[in-house]
């Protein structure tokens, strides 16, 4: 679904201009290799969500705050500014910039806040947004919706409460395009809870912003930034550009605009070689890492840990239901293998991952891996495996495994150590790489036994409920523990780190004890760059590279 890096840029096939581009053919350009395609402006819809989509809207969008590369929260002045006004209740009032417009001119407003409070109270349930965490407790608006500041007063304590709304992960999105489209009036749909324009509203925001064809943008007016760039040309299964917007208010980028080009992983050093990119950031392994160091001073390299991890989700809505089942598979899953052979030539250092929703780079991850259960599913055991699957009364054994990316070799090699162990239990693998477009059918529908992907996050408590709350559209597999559900929003809910870490411990026991997922591997974390290119630093979060990307100068 990717082109190669040597692809024709004379084909115009699929193109779609999106928004103008202006810094087309500007010198100063900067390519930024990934592996799948583009295919949403609303990454913050559950079924569509995907890195693929935040490497390039990642500053097409303002945000009051973010995560910085350390995992600590950063705010960003030029878009808005925010401050807590009370504790109890917790009260935080924003101020949006005075000078802030999309870049169809219309002015950002308390309007956008509305948007995104009804997108994501988690009251209706028409719409389907990666998380309700944190904003489900927030009181209705009653601000101007024309203003330029909203005042936000939580119904409980919410600990991570700097990086509820407008953030760089979940940006304000524009509701005047949603209501030109509907014929809707956001504000006035959320104070008079109006069903009917809420309906439209919904359908708007699950579908028009997600699901693009490839090189099919909707037109510049549907799709407006309010960040430093906006979107431009999309060349199907070769790239798509960001350019910068020339109604943005803050300091401007430092390049002519930064064009993601889809390169298969296998081929993005090769493209670096041939200066058909000037960043890459692919999963590392073995033969890339060599690859690279075998460039000298050709590339620059940056590598360390991050808060992304491999793990196995299993599907409750089959066969998978049966605990046993999943107990077989634990059983007979190769984890060590799989660290040994494709993790640790990379990153030498490199251990089981034991949680998931800690990492570990945070403090507190041994106590809670030493104390969760995790490690009685350290070693390999074939017997064990097939006596949970004689007592599970199951024998059709065949495992429609599904794993996110294609291609991905990493994964790739992954699940083929994992059907050669498991298939001397007796289990038959069917193996399918997908893309961001069918994954989020694939588990939208629940046509999988077994997902292999990653989560890739900020270390931040109120990440973790969507994972894992029943009710989620982000639990995939529908995994349902009321007690887990209880814990999950306690942790949310506190800031003391003393606190939060007896609560992991807690529901990392329960998630082994249920066999909810299984943790495989933390990323390690690489990225390469031209000597040309300054300003590209590792970014151990979700957000990669193109984070800072207006920061970034090529000479």
């Amino acid at each position: 679904m990717v082109a190669t890096a040597c692809t024709s840029s004379d084909d115009d096939t699929g193109d779609s201009g999106g928004a103008s581009s202006s810094a087309a053919g500007n010198q100063n350009q900067i390519s930024y290799a990934y592996e799948q395609e583009f295919s949403a402006y609303n990454n913050d819809n559950a079924a569509a969500n995907a890195v693929a989509n935040a490497v390039v809207t990642n500053q097409t969008f303002g945000f009051f705050s973010h995560v910085d590369p350390k995992g600590n929260v950063a705010r960003d002045t030029d878009y808005g500014t925010f401050e807590k006004v009370s504790d109890n209740p917790l009260t935080v009032k924003y101020t949006i910039n005075d000078k802030a417009v999309w870049s169809d001119g219309v002015p950002v407003t308390a309007s956008d806040w509305y948007l995104f409070w009804l997108s994501h109270k988690g009251q209706y349930s028409e719409f389907q947004p990666v998380s309700t965490t944190g904003i489900s407790d927030i009181n209705k608006p009653t601000d101007d919706p024309n203003g330029k500041t909203f005042t936000v007063t939580y119904s409980k304590p919410f600990g991570d409460w700097q990086t509820a709304l407008g953030t760089q992960n979940q940006p304000l999105l524009p509701a005047h395009v949603i209501e030109k489209a509907t014929g809707t009036n956001v504000a006035e749909a959320v104070k008079n809870d109006d069903k009917a324009a809420i309906a439209k509203i919904a359908d708007y925001w699950n579908n028009k912003w997600v699901g693009f064809a490839p090189g099919q943008l909707p037109a510049a007016d549907q799709i407006p930034s309010s960040g430093p760039y906006k979107l431009g040309e999309w060349k199907a299964g070769q790239s798509i550009t960001v350019v910068p917007n020339d109604k943005w208010w803050g300091a401007k980028p430092k390049n002519g605009g930064i064009t993601v080009k889809f390169i298969p992983q296998e081929q993005q050093v090769q493209a670096l070689q041939n200066g058909d990119a000037d960043v890459i950031e692919p999963q590392p392994n073995v033969d890339l890492v060599s690859s690279l160091k075998a460039l000298g001073d050709a590339a620059k390299i940056n590598t360390g840990p991050g808060f992304s991890y491999d793990h196995l989700d299993f599907n409750f809505r089959g066969k998978f239901a049966n605990p046993l089942l999943r107990s077989a598979i634990a059983k007979c899953l190769p984890r060590q293998e799989i660290v040994n052979k494709l993790i640790k030539p990379v990153e030498p250092n490199a251990d089981l991952m034991q949680t998931r929703i800690i990492y570990p780079v945070q403090d507190g991850y041994s106590t809670v891996a030493d104390a969760d259960g995790g490690k009685a599913y350290d070693s390999v055991d074939i017997a064990g495996a097939k006596a949970d699957i004689a007592k599970s009364g199951v024998t059709d054994l065949t495992v429609n495994a599904i794993y996110l990316g294609n291609p991905n070799q990493r994964r790739q090699q992954t699940q083929q150590l994992i059907a050669d162990s498991c298939g001397q239990a007796g289990f038959k693998y069917n193996v399918k790489a997908l893309t961001p477009k069918e994954w989020g059918v694939a588990t939208t529908s629940g046509a999988y036994d077994v997902a292999q992907f990653a989560w890739s996050g900020s270390g931040l408590v109120s990440e973790n409920p969507p994972l894992f709350t029943s009710t989620s559209d982000q639990n995939y597999g529908k995994y349902n523990n009321p007690e887990v559900d209880k814990l999950l929003a306690t942790l949310a809910q506190t800031s003391d780190k003393s606190q939060q870490l007896d609560l992991t411990k807690q529901i990392e026991t329960i998630l082994w004890k249920d066999l909810a997922t299984i943790p495989v591997f933390a990323w390690p974390l690489l990225n390469a760059y031209s000597p040309r290119v300054s300003g590209v630093v590792l970014n151990t979060t979700q957000t990669q590279a193109t984070f800072d990307a207006a920061s970034w100068v090529k000479s």
